[in-house]
């Protein structure tokens, strides 16, 4: 066998590549192929150099599990972010507004400015199409765009909005159109990237939609809230439909609750695309499947106030069970034309969705981790303390230096202390 390389398919199966004619040594799926190996080939490695560029834009700050004679130890460190997902997220604690963003925030004259704010604090970039964050928000009352140098980039998604060509394609459009200035298109269809479209119904609220506000107490109502990756939460879910009776009192003079998540708090998301940092279950499939097993009393939901060491391991386990696309096989020759590209776009999709994610979760849509989970990797020196939820939303690396820079020279300027 010549020297080979080794790349990663969007959903973490990796794959041996000749050094000298970038073959792909796919697995055999026992019937011919040849037609589209190519095409798959070529679109396989680029896949992998989108998610291998975004990775290399963040540097993990791993915690030394060891105990060094006179240095002080970061167990109470580790401990102290492992005991906040033993319960719901506190109020105000995760992604927090600090004093200095806030006073920035007020700064902001237009409704565009503070939209456009709103927008990019999230966390939310586009898939699909590069948005300037100055086009962010670039639309009038009447729907015109506001600067002529981004009218190709709102003509291309409206074009595409509304696609069926697939879930993920169409929410990543629609989502996009709601990144211009759209803000009904945030909320999207139910898809695996759970966390994604949460943190989308959230900015949704944000802005000052009413049916998403309502969405988010509606989620955690019933019993099958696991498919919106949330869990079963009355109490919630009560609080926030009565908020909705007065939502009209909680608008800001914009028509918006950009402070939502001080008034409701956020939830914990289950989302296998964010634990493991590739796109495991893009349609949702598992996770529909640990619901099934939930419903039939085989699972409880790691969450549940009734959770225990013991069921949080057996959930743990149940979910390494991951159901994955062969991206492995090479594609059939018995495949239309039609049916291979729109494999190969969507598994490209899944990579340019996963590359766009912020590496430290969305702010308000944090990731649910498993308490042991997080022990085992502390213990294996793999704990990224970037990954500590309670981490400010200014200050995570998703968010644009030039921006923070703004930020820090507005406080100190007004004398604004944290």
């Amino acid at each position: 066998m010549s020297d080979t390389y080794q790349i990663y398919t969007p959903n973490s199966i990796p794959l041996q590549v000749d050094k000298g004619t970038n073959k792909i040594h796919f697995t055999d799926g026992g019937y011919k192929t040849g037609k589209y190996t190519e095409a798959y080939s070529k679109a396989l490695i680029k896949a992998w150099q989108i998610m291998e560029e975004a990775k290399k834009k963040y540097k993990p700050n791993y915690l030394d599990p060891n105990y060094y004679t006179g240095q002080k130890s970061h167990l109470s460190e580790f401990k102290a972010i492992q005991k906040l997902y033993y319960k719901d997220p506190i109020k105000g604690a995760i992604a927090p507004w600090t004093k200095a963003e806030k006073a920035y925030y007020e700064s902001l004259k237009t409704k565009r400015e503070r939209y456009q704010y709103l927008v990019i604090r999230s966390g939310l970039r586009s898939a699909v199409i590069d948005i300037p964050f100055d086009a962010i928000g670039g639309v009038d009352d009447n729907g015109n765009v506001i600067n002529p140098a981004y009218e190709e980039i709102f003509y291309e998604v409206s074009r595409n909005r509304g696609t069926l060509k697939s879930i993920d394609f169409g929410n990543e459009w629609t989502l996009s159109s709601g990144l211009l200035g759209k803000r009904d298109d945030l909320s999207t269809a139910a898809s695996g990237f759970k966390a994604r479209i949460q943190q989308a119904l959230f900015l949704e609220a944000q802005l000052g939609g009413k049916s998403a506000f309502r969405s988010l107490g509606t989620q955690v109502l019933c019993s099958n809230s696991m498919l919106s990756g949330l869990h079963w939460n009355k109490l919630r879910a009560n609080m926030i439909h009565k908020l909705t009776e007065k939502h009209s009192m909680l608008l800001d003079r914009f028509g918006m609750i950009p402070y939502l998540d001080e008034i409701i708090g956020v939830d914990w998301v289950m989302d296998l695309n964010m634990l493991y940092g590739y796109s495991v279950d893009e349609n949702g499939f598992n996770i529909e499947r640990y619901l099934r097993e939930m419903d039939e009393g085989k699972l409880l939901d790691p969450r549940d106030p009734k959770a225990t060491e013991q069921t949080r391991r057996e959930f743990r386990k149940a979910i390494n069970k991951i159901s994955f696309w062969r991206y492995d096989v090479d594609l059939s020759n018995e495949r239309t034309q039609k049916s291979a590209d729109l494999y190969i776009d969507t598994m490209l999709l899944e990579a340019k969705i996963m590359a766009v994610t912020p590496p430290q979760g969305y702010p308000n849509a944090p990731t649910y981790y498993i308490p042991e989970y997080l022990e085992e990797l502390y213990r294996e020196g793999k704990f990224d303390i970037k990954l500590d939820p309670t981490i400010p939303a200014m200050y995570r690396e998703s968010f644009p230096e030039e921006l923070r820079a703004k930020i820090l020279a507005y406080a100190k300027k007004h004398n604004i202390k944290e």
